[in-house]
């Protein structure tokens, strides 16, 4: 890694908030990337700003029912509701009226299992080509007019096909291309076809590691 890319443990705990042991066991867990030199632990930069957008949100995380049913209703598309409780539209719509989705975001991260992999080059146009996926994040940046990345792959899959995706691709776990979120099987009609809706394609952008993807994301989210 550059310097420029690695920060020292006293940086990444206080980004973190957290004490310097705390960020020493995420290093050696594998929670945060670094590396190990001479006793000490110097972490990549990417992964601690990574972590940092992904921390807890205050208030009570929505459930992923609710949270598909927010992200069609910002879309301007309520077909994919499946069979929900009679309140369930009702409190999404109330929720959006007092709610922003640029900084409530992450209260809507039960609607996908997010894990990254590593995966053989030769590999992404396979995935890129099946039709029991469907394409969000980066891989559908274009459609919501934000410039999207040709060597990065990003897709909600089912939570039944796991094993068998990471079985026939040779998936590892790591900070590969590969980003898959996994979605509840019950609720995957409210998902779509081929590309998600656009609320979840940017909300997904605000997660990206590119500063410039993350602010044009929060921008078409604000006009939304």
């Amino acid at each position: 890694m550059a310097a420029e890319d690695i920060v020292s443990v006293r940086e990444a705990a206080e980004a973190l908030d957290l004490d310097e042991r705390a960020v020493r066991l995420l290093a050696a867990s594998g929670e945060l990337e670094g590396i190990k030199r001479a006793g000490s632990w110097w972490l990549d930069r990417r992964s601690v700003e990574r972590r940092v957008r992904q921390a807890p949100a205050p208030g009570r995380p929505l459930s992923p029912a609710m949270s598909w049913t927010i992200l069609l209703l910002a879309s301007g598309d309520a077909q994919g509701f499946p069979r929900l409780a009679a309140h369930q539209p009702s409190r999404a719509r109330q929720w959006l009226a007092t709610h922003s989705l640029v900084s409530d975001a992450a209260r809507l991260r039960a609607r996908g299992a997010r894990e990254a992999f590593e995966v053989h080059p030769s590999e992404l146009p396979r995935i890129a080509a099946r039709d029991d996926l469907i394409r969000t994040g980066i891989s559908a940046a274009e459609t919501v007019g934000v410039h999207g990345g040709r060597r990065e792959l990003e897709h909600y899959a089912p939570e039944c096909l796991r094993d068998e995706i990471i079985a026939e691709h040779g998936l590892e776990p790591g900070d590969g291309p590969l980003l898959m979120r996994w979605v509840p099987d019950d609720l995957w009609r409210m998902v779509g076809i081929g590309i998600a809706p656009r609320a979840a394609v940017l909300v997904d952008l605000l997660e990206h590691d590119d500063p410039r993807v993350r602010r044009e994301a929060a921008d078409a989210l604000r006009r939304m």
